[in-house]
């Protein structure tokens, strides 16, 4: 354990200085110790010039809570540093979390659990209630019936849409993020051409990231979605729905027709433009009026989903403050696997009938680690 210990010591340096390089702050390098106490998650020592955290907090929540914690503790050596102890948790302390984009939750003087508590949130009632609604009419397109199959979608579609204008007009939501991570060392162009999905139509952010593993003193790739908590919990489960149905589908192509791995990236596009085109065919009839509710036009619901953009880019920006454009990987429309992977994807409708994610969204509600 004490081996491992001392890697996590070496990899929250590591993150102490890239976040000092994200932020452009010019902090001297600190020690760091792993505590074995529960009570306290984190702390910054001027005396010994010591940031310690808990040993208890590695092992049981997900990494990107381990950073706010850390960068609470970077706030206060920036204080110390800075402004020569003039406050613990007052206005040059709030300076000092602005500068190195310490996540709200965590400015605040509340205990760390209480911190964790507001950092994941609490989905409202009306949203549980809608998300429940939304699940029910997603096991629908399960239907061998393909007309049944596509109201169920439209449905859905509709209620999300609907859902979001009511949020805008009733209040306004913090922003969160969550980070998915399937234990890689790349993005596959499959995950690519998912988050170019859920930023256009379901109201959330994506950016490809790295994220570290404390079991296996690992770096990985991962996917983080920014929005609200709602949003991310359909679009999580979109997600693995969209990567589980993809890779069965592509594994299914490579056999019967030989495909190499260079015929992976153009079918995992034809995958995805095949179910953007049924999503276009659901933005389009959400001009139609349900159930005796007022109409949602295309330019309305286009109108939400830019709203939407800019507040999650707040966020984008506090998270990745030198985010470098992304760029998907190169594919051939004309080629066979392409031209598969779109009719593919033009017969799958997102529903709830995947063996590994039976849960359903439900199987979503309650999660707030990693995927």
């Amino acid at each position: 354990m004490k081996n491992l210990e001392t890697k996590w010591a070496i990899r929250l340096l590591k993150e102490h200085k890239e976040i000092c390089w994200q932020h452009g702050i010019n902090l001297t390098t600190p020690v760091i110790n792993i505590s074995s106490g529960k009570q306290t998650d984190g702390y910054w020592s001027p005396r010994d010039r010591t940031i310690s955290i808990s040993r208890h907090l590695i092992k049981t929540e997900p990494w990107d809570i381990v950073l706010e914690v850390l960068k609470h503790e970077m706030a206060h050596q920036y204080v110390t540093d800075f402004y020569n102890d003039a406050d613990k948790h007052g206005n040059y302390f709030k300076k000092a979390c602005k500068k190195l984009g310490v996540h709200p939750a965590f400015v605040t003087n509340k205990d760390y659990a209480a911190k964790i508590e507001d950092f994941k949130g609490k989905l409202p009632s009306d949203a549980k209630r809608m998300l429940t609604k939304v699940e029910k009419l997603m096991a629908l397109g399960q239907s061998s019936n393909e007309a049944e199959a596509q109201a169920a979608s439209r449905k859905a579609n509709y209620l999300l849409n609907k859902y979001n204008l009511q949020r805008v007009e009733n209040d306004s939501p913090e922003i969160k993020y969550h980070t998915i991570c399937h234990k890689k060392k790349r993005i596959e162009s499959i995950q690519q051409a998912i988050m170019s999905i859920l930023q256009k139509y379901y109201y959330v952010s994506c950016i490809s990231s790295h994220t570290y593993d404390f079991q296996d003193d690992a770096e990985y790739r991962s996917v983080v979605i920014v929005g609200k908590k709602e949003a991310i919990k359909v679009a999580e489960y979109v997600y693995h729905f969209l990567f589980d149905t993809a890779q069965t589908l592509w594994q299914e192509y490579r056999k019967k027709h030989k495909a190499g791995r260079g015929d992976k990236v153009s079918f995992d596009m034809g995958f995805i433009k095949g179910i953007e085109d049924n999503h276009k065919k659901m933005l389009e009839s959400s001009q139609i009026e349900l159930n005796d509710d007022r109409l949602l036009p295309v330019s309305t619901v286009k109108a939400l989903v830019e709203q939407n953009r800019i507040k999650n880019q707040v966020e984008v920006s506090r998270i990745f403050p030198k985010l470098i454009k992304q760029y998907y990987g190169k594919h051939r429309p004309s080629s066979s696997a392409y031209k598969n992977g779109f009719k593919n994807g033009k017969n799958t409708h997102i529903n709830k009938g995947v063996t590994t994610r039976g849960g359903g969204i439900s199987g979503f509600l309650g999660s707030s680690g990693k995927g």
